[in-house]
């Protein structure tokens, strides 16, 4: 039966961050309350459980977690997903060979109809249910690939997208050192055709030394005439929390947090 389902990769060893005692997707970011029994209690709230949140509102019969080495903490952290109301479930890459190969290996628990909801457990984004609006555009466009935009400043960190007055991707390049692309790829939602076209992409590079990159896949898509798509939310924010600045901003913000434009930085 076809299903929707969450795949967060979450292999990387999170060296941008520096060394730390634990996976870098468990960073407290705020606390939260529970009911446990009569008692309300406070607890932390870490950086991974708001994509898990995003994924949960747009109803994914479950989530699929890519874990690497040292990242078993994370499975402790969420379990069978029983707190959240989901499943959740635990795939493990051996080598740090980039995204797209820990994607992968979600390939054969995918069924024929099943659709993929992607997003990085180090990152915030606004709208909160912007994958609502991307699994709605996804299926009324009957499109394979759909990627999901934000405004950026910073495209030299990013997946930066052109695309047309219909939404048709024109081009994905990543990190540019210089363009006037204003808008990057956050997440991404897509069905079979781009999951068998990824495989495909990888297993024609698979003696490569370098890390491949995400963009590049999407990039290949296009160049194969995937229908692929791009939503651009033109009020959203996205945040890369996986940074030390980014990461102090938020943290700074986000007990008053009520909607993307009580951020401040140099996105307003």
């Amino acid at each position: 039966m076809a299903k929707l389902v969450g795949i967060i990769p979450a292999a990387g060893r999170g060296a941008r961050l520096g060394p730390l005692p634990f996976s870098k997707e468990l960073f407290p970011l705020d606390f939260q309350k529970s009911n446990t029994g009569h008692n309300i209690r406070q607890l932390p709230k870490v950086i991974s459980q708001y994509l898990v949140e995003r994924m949960i509102l747009a109803k994914v019969s479950h989530i699929l977690f890519v874990l690497g080495d040292r990242k078993q903490d994370i499975m402790q952290y969420y379990g069978g997903g029983e707190r959240f109301g989901t499943h959740f479930a635990y795939l493990y890459q051996e080598e740090p060979r980039g995204m797209p190969f820990a994607l992968d290996l979600a390939r054969p628990w995918l069924n024929e109809d099943d659709i993929v909801l992607f997003g990085m457990p180090d990152t915030l984004f606004f709208p909160e249910d912007a994958f609502l609006h991307l699994l709605d555009f996804h299926l009324r466009e009957r499109n394979e690939l759909t990627l999901g935009l934000f405004p950026t400043t910073k495209p030299y960190k990013f997946g930066m997208v052109d695309f047309d007055e219909n939404g048709n991707v024109l081009i994905c390049i990543d990190k540019p050192k210089q363009t006037s692309l204003k808008y990057m790829w956050g997440i991404a939602c897509w069905s079979q055709a781009f999951t068998f076209l990824m495989a495909e992409y990888l297993a024609a590079r698979a003696d490569i030394v370098h890390e491949v990159v995400l963009s590049d896949v999407f990039q290949y898509g296009v160049e194969q005439r995937l229908a692929t798509k791009a939503l651009c939310f033109t009020e959203g924010i996205y945040w890369d929390v996986g940074t030390p600045d980014e990461l102090m901003q938020v943290i700074r913000n986000i007990g008053n947090l009520e909607g993307p434009y009580l951020l401040t930085d140099e996105h307003e």
